[in-house]
């Protein structure tokens, strides 16, 4: 069933849905999307709040509340990690002073206070289990001395916001105090036991006391501590918040509410235009269920999401009242899938990696441990070739969905379909066919469809080259292709292997290299095939910067970031000395960037990659780059590391781009931070600049003597009256000269000689007066015609892909397939199969390859191609892929040579093809 969208936000094409309980009380559920304006990647998280073990958590990282971390790990570092079954993103932070905008509750304690902003809202649950979001109306903090009865204000708890203020620190902020580090006219009075213990005036920050906590007042403020404070005053805190904390289990906040009582708000107090990642929180109208949502976003498959658009979505999810939380790069979901033991990332990062934030909200669950309910089998690949092994994996879950350890060696084996054997785990088939493995453990019984394959005629090993250090370790992966087109991946104890002396070995398809620089070519080996790994062990290392004295300076982009480059003696990895970069991005709500520019730094000879340490405590997940100019004057941008965010020195690598040539000169080594909306400023220090030259290959790799012919590549008689023939090319453009006439003239007589023609481009007008006999021209619009026993059609990507160019088209597809009731299909593109959208091109193939599998259909793809040089048939997963060349390709050609045409020949759903020239030599 679609998940429709209201006011037409989305137009559906196409949807997949997975469904998995996790737990009693919480689901999981991964949705994607195909629509007109692209994909929607959707997971989402049902929790039940009327569960008896399941629970909510908040995420902070184990520093404290002054510190981020990636979801991962603040769910790792959480006490109750093992339980956590998943979790989302929360709060937005203020990237500059590193401080959640909204507040923290746990089990009635304020662990942090909310800044008061109205564009934000809270996700509150009170301690009769009731959900609700709204804006807090009130945060008062108050401490009263008891001696005197002063009452001093607060303005925050365990927040970094100290100027001309009064700030309350404990333990849920971290290990020490702000002290005179942070602020040059500062006092901090310790509290014990309500106690004041010590009143420090611009003194060292301290530690913060288990049982108390500690008042920081600046400037003006610091005078309200110093003159109504004194050592031995009793006093007494007072906290008042509007909900009242009192009564909360649990907060967190987020940004706008998005959906209320059921309605999509017109209005938005906190507005991020634009579609992008989104994460989300949902209640439904009895208030029993929480919705978590993520949305991919920023990628050229994954448009993201308008904050209406998310907000229709949790409405058509279920949910009633809805907050917008933290999005963009921040936006993420962890899932520990039935089964696992570990936490997996859900959805896909905008950024390839994970964002460091202030907080998450987890689902836990707290069931105890019971008896086995279910089994599930796993494997790496379903397709596996006769004669080779595969390791099938089992995993168990009890009656309350906690994972169970299970031996393979305690399940029973069994395949049904085909002829084979077990080995423990590990399954050879002995025949080809469809079959099922069956696993049987304590009554429990699980099933995995295979596909077994044969006739390999292709083997590959990758990486076919690897440069690799001494000492270190690189994962192998070997696949095997079929005539047909159908791929198995295969483990390489199947395969034979030559591995010469000194190089390294491989085990458990993992290559080790040795401990000293070498290089030689491994063979491996499956049947009468072969492939080939040339390897290289070990790099020259050569020192190009020690930063014991300066050879840059510093610029910025744009004017407004400051900062400074300088050689410094206050961090260093080797040496007296390393280089520090300072900067100051807070104040540039843009791209921004802060550059290290060195003058006439030259590099003779290319390295394979460059390399350096770095200090990045204060790196604040920004990005390290550099950027290089060869001898043509080309320049590369490189990429030392895409998130700086490691406490301490950590060796980060660059590798030099292929095409650049030397000499090359080193412009300049930089931080850049893409995000507009992290503000902030830090510094990193870098040391020992070193370039990394490889071993050289003394081998050169064999040529392959394996030459795959195409069985469907020969000539055929026609069989009875529904066989026919038909004559397949490109586009046919540019008759301007005699010859071109010739020719035209000579093709118009082939296909009036065929049953039927296709053209997958245009056809010039000159040669479509000619043609008497049918055709179809794969140029603007789509269509299905039938002749025979087979169908065509014709389909058009000319603006980038289908639904670029019409995504009408996709619903008239998926609608049409489903009648088809050809022997043989014909499919018709006027471009390349070369989608901008690679999921679409994935949804594309797929069906087509389901409609084989289910009809037993003979399926061919015929692509135009402006530029191509000849003819060309690829085979995968049993379908053909025909590229067909056009007319013409350049003056001057070799027309004995160069003019041919495809003849196909159709006998009831068994379709071969001729690739012919047009003229011959005499």
């Amino acid at each position: 069933m679609f998940l429709n969208f209201s006011h037409a936000e989305f137009i559906n094409i196409y949807e997949e849905k997975n469904t998995q309980n996790i737990s009693k009380g919480v689901t999981y559920e991964k949705i994607l999307k195909f629509t007109d304006k692209g994909w929607l990647n959707l997971n989402v998280l049902r929790i039940d709040l009327n569960d008896k073990y399941t629970s909510l958590d908040i995420l902070t990282s184990e520093k404290g509340i002054s510190s981020k971390d990636s979801l991962t790990k603040l769910a790792a570092s959480n006490k109750n990690s093992e339980k956590i079954i998943g979790a989302i993103n929360a709060d937005f932070f203020d990237t500059n002073k590193t401080a959640t905008m909204g507040p923290v509750v746990k089990d009635s304690n304020l662990i942090t206070s909310s800044l008061m902003d109205p564009s934000f809202a809270t996700f509150n649950i009170d301690k009769e289990n009731n959900p609700f979001i709204d804006y807090w109306s009130l945060s008062n903090i108050t401490l009263k001395n008891e001696t005197n009865n002063y009452i001093l204000n607060i303005d925050f708890k365990n927040k970094p916001y100290i100027e001309n203020r009064v700030v309350l620190l404990d333990k849920n902020w971290g290990q020490t105090s702000f002290g005179n580090s942070k602020h040059p006219n500062i006092v901090e009075m310790i509290v014990e036991n309500d106690e004041v213990s010590e009143i420090r005036d611009n003194l060292d920050p301290i530690t913060l006391p288990n049982d108390g906590f500690v008042i920081v007042a600046t400037d003006s403020a610091k005078e309200k501590v110093l003159n109504n404070f004194k050592i031995g005053d009793r006093v007494s805190l007072n906290i008042e918040t509007n909900p009242d904390i009192e009564k909360l289990k649990l907060a967190v906040g987020g940004g706008s509410v998005i959906l209320k009582n059921g309605r999509v708000l017109d209005k938005f107090t906190l507005d991020i235009k634009g579609r992008h990642p989104r994460s989300a929180l949902g209640i439904n109208k009895d208030k029993n269920e929480i919705i978590l949502l993520t949305v991919d976003g920023r990628t050229s498959s994954y448009p993201g999401a308008t904050q209406t658009e998310l907000a229709n979505i949790l409405l058509k999810l279920g949910a009633y009242d809805a907050i917008n939380l933290d999005g963009g790069g921040s936006t993420e979901m962890i899932v520990k899938p039935l089964g696992e033991k570990n936490l997996q990332i859900a959805n896909n990062l905008s950024d390839g990696f994970e964002r460091r934030i202030m907080n998450g909200l987890a689902v836990l669950n707290n069931a105890p441990k019971s008896s086995i309910k279910g089994i599930i089998i796993s494997c790496e690949d379903s397709n596996i070739f006769v004669g080779t092994s595969r390791e099938f994996k089992i995993k168990g879950y009890d009656e309350n969905y906690n994972p169970i350890d299970i031996d393979p060696k305690d399940v029973n084996w069994s395949v049904s379909g085909i002829d084979g054997e077990f080995i423990e785990n590990r399954f050879i088939p002995k025949s080809t066919g469809k079959g099922i493995i069956k696993a049987s453990f304590k009554g429990k019984n699980a099933t995995f469809k295979i596909n077994a394959i044969d006739n390999p005629i292709k083997l590959q090993i990758s990486p076919s080259k690897i440069f690799i250090d001494t000492n270190s370790q690189t994962t192998l992966s070997a696949v095997a292709v079929n005539d047909e087109g159908y791929k198995a991946k295969i483990d390489l104890k199947d395969l034979i292997l030559s591995i010469p002396d000194g190089i390294g070995e491989i085990q458990d398809n993992t290559f080790i290299s040795s401990d000293k620089p070498s290089s030689g070519i491994i063979k491996v080996s499956l049947k009468d095939l072969d492939a080939y790994i040339q390897i290289a062990v070990g790099y020259k290392k050569v020192i190009l910067d020690d930063f014991e004295t300066k050879k840059g300076e510093f610029l910025s982009y744009p004017s407004e970031v400051t900062g400074n480059f300088e050689i410094s003696s206050d961090e260093k990895k080797n040496g007296n000395f390393s280089g520090k970069l300072t900067y100051d991005f807070s104040k540039v709500s843009s791209s921004k960037a802060a550059y290290i520019v060195f003058n006439d730094f030259y590099i003779d000879k290319k390295p394979e990659k460059l390399g350096l340490w770095v200090y990045g405590t204060y790196g604040n997940a920004h990005w390290l780059r550099g950027k290089l100019t060869d001898s043509n004057g080309n320049s590369f941008t490189i990429d030392f590391s895409k998130n700086v965010d490691w406490n301490d020195w950590k060796f980060v690598e660059a590798a030099v781009p292929k095409n650049a040539v030397a000499p090359l000169k080193l412009e300049r080594i930089y931080l850049v931070e893409p995000d507009s909306c992290l503000l902030d400023s830090g510094y990193i220090y870098i040391d020992d600049l070193t370039a990394f030259y490889k071993s050289t290959f003394d081998k050169k790799v064999p040529k392959s003597e394996t030459i795959f012919l195409d069985k469907r590549n020969i000539h055929s008689e026609l069989k009875n009256e529904n066989s026919f023939r038909f004559l397949a090319h490109g586009n046919i453009t540019e008759i301007d000269t005699p010859l071109d006439e010739l020719i035209i003239n000579d093709i118009a007589n082939i296909s009036n000689e065929m049953d039927i023609n296709v053209f997958a481009g245009y056809v010039d007008k000159k040669l479509r007066d000619k043609i008497t006999k049918q055709y179809i021209i794969g140029y603007e619009g789509y269509s299905i015609s039938k002749f025979k026993n087979a169908s065509f059609i014709k389909l058009d990507n000319s603006k980038g892909s289908i639904r670029q160019t019409d995504y009408n088209q996709w619903i008239w597809l998926l609608d049409t397939v489903k009648n088809i009731d050809s022997k043989s299909l014909f499919v018709i593109l006027p471009k390349p199969l070369n989608f901008a959208d690679k999921l679409e091109e994935k949804l594309f193939i797929n069906t087509f390859k389901k409609l084989k599998e289910e009809k037993n259909i003979d399926v061919w793809i015929l692509t135009n191609s402006n530029d191509s040089q000849r003819f060309k048939v690829e085979v995968k997963d049993g379908i053909r892929f025909v590229t067909l060349k056009s007319y013409p390709i350049y003056n001057d050609m070799d027309i004995c040579n160069e003019i041919k045409y495809m003849l196909f020949t159709v006998n009831d759903g068994y379709v071969t093809y001729e690739i012919k020239n047009m003229y011959e030599k005499k």
